[in-house]
């Protein structure tokens, strides 16, 4: 079970996230959660453990969208550039993700022509995680970045097929209560971090229609 309860959440996360729309999805899939957890209560743990592969899947997830919606904040951000990087290191993450943005296309609705940009790449887990630890945005202890490849790797882990082989070749011998509850700690140690380092520099009353969403 997680930690921060439900006001927590939506107070911390209308803190630093970035684009709102996101902010939602990552809202409805903590709904998710909080009714999976609900079902699990008073089930034995072989009952409950039926409920662990979904639980890790939705909490790793919203992980990742937590990450790539800070990426998009320091490529686009100006007055809201999280003010404790430094101007040098600022210049080079900016370059960094400009260098690798991907081209998009799309017609003009109004004129009728089309219209050419550049777009954040669709960094896939490793990538992102990767960008993360060069730069040292959720701090210089490395050992979060290899916990964060772990539990991605764990998510992967919704092809039943598993044809990377990640972890036991039996699912109901992946999914058990200490892996989710390690996946459990991590997500809420990310929220902490990104509350503490990345908060925007404003309150956007955005806590409380998280929370009626909740």
């Amino acid at each position: 079970m997680l930690t921060l309860s439900k006001k927590q959440i939506c107070d911390k996360l209308s803190e630093f996230i970035w684009n709102f729309n996101v902010g939602d999805n990552i809202i409805y899939n903590f709904r998710i959660l909080f009714f999976l957890y609900s079902k699990k209560e008073g089930k034995s743990l072989e009952d409950g453990k039926i409920l662990n592969k979904p639980l890790i899947i939705i909490t790793v997830s919203i992980i990742e969208a937590m990450l790539y919606d800070l990426t998009c904040r320091l490529d686009s951000s100006t007055n809201h550039f999280p003010q404790n990087i430094s101007l040098e290191r600022k210049a080079e993450i900016k370059n960094k993700i400009n260098k690798a943005k991907q081209d998009f296309s799309k017609i003009d609705f109004i004129t009728g022509d089309l219209v050419k940009y550049k777009k954040v790449k669709n960094y896939n887990s490793s990538e992102l995680i990767k960008l993360f630890s060069e730069y040292e945005i959720l701090g210089n202890d490395k050992k979060i970045y290899v916990i964060l490849e772990k539990a991605i790797h764990l998510r992967n882990r919704i092809h039943i097929f598993n044809w990377w082989g990640n972890f036991e070749e039996k699912e109901d011998e992946v999914f058990t209560e200490n892996r989710l509850q390690k996946v459990e700690l991590l997500l809420v140690e990310i929220i902490e971090i990104m509350e503490k380092k990345y908060s925007r520099p404003f309150e956007s009353g955005q806590a409380k229609i998280w929370y009626s969403q909740m």
